[in-house]
């Protein structure tokens, strides 16, 4: 098993997040996003969009973050992160697409411009960093309101839900943007949780971080590249 991706990617620490959490390794094979590898030849043939992560499966390939976590936890042995009952079901699915619908194209933007911005070069977008600050407000309200019911997002239980939320929110507090997480009680409460469980630690906290002060792109390439 092999997965292509980039150890800052938010969409490949899902899946990452997914594996660890089943207690299982892939192999990995870095795709080096600062230089474009994403849009390769050899990449899109992979995945035709042009994005990461991708699985393979011994032959079966396999795109878009969604299906892919839900496959691992499928197919692997180790504690199930899908609830069976449907209302908690129904709250995965729920809270899975709002993060996809209400947090990204607002967060990202954010977390591009003061994060990333200086690996992709050019000048930082205020306006899109305020846009962005102000359009996120909802989903979190959101989420910490389901969170003072709930211990995760689709119950009692750690789940695909949590692990969809879970990369954005870890790069607030990095970038400048942590009262968006401190002025949540509940919020805060579930990432203490989440974020302090052994398999984030190894595969979010290990390595070098693009928040870290002097961290290179090529330093992910020297240590990730096979």
């Amino acid at each position: 098993m092999k997965i292509y991706g980039h150890p800052w990617s938010i969409n490949t620490r899902k899946t990452l997040m997914t594996l660890a959490e089943k207690g299982h390794e892939a192999e990995f094979s870095l795709v080096m996003l600062p230089r474009g590898e994403q849009k390769l030849p050899e990449h899109v043939a992979r995945h035709p969009f042009g994005k990461v992560p991708v699985l393979d499966d011994d032959g079966f390939v396999l795109y878009e973050t969604r299906a892919i976590n839900a496959y691992l936890d499928r197919k692997l042995p180790g504690p199930s992160l899908t609830p069976t009952h449907p209302r908690e079901l129904a709250l995965l699915d729920q809270f899975t697409n709002a993060a996809e619908a209400y947090l990204v194209p607002h967060a990202m933007p954010v977390i591009m411009e003061k994060l990333f911005r200086r690996y992709l070069g050019g000048e930082q977008n205020v306006a899109a960093i305020e846009a962005g600050r102000a359009g996120m407000a909802t989903a979190l309200d959101t989420v910490e309101r389901r969170l003072a019911a709930s211990p995760y997002l689709a119950g009692a239980s750690f789940s695909l839900a949590d692990i969809q939320w879970m990369p954005y929110i870890e790069y607030f507090t990095p970038i400048g943007e942590g009262q968006a997480l401190t002025s949540r009680e509940h919020l805060a409460a579930w990432w203490e949780r989440v974020s302090n469980r052994s398999t984030w630690q190894r595969v979010a906290r290990s390595g070098p971080q693009p928040y870290e002060q002097g961290m290179t792109a090529e330093a992910v390439e020297k240590q990730y590249r096979r």
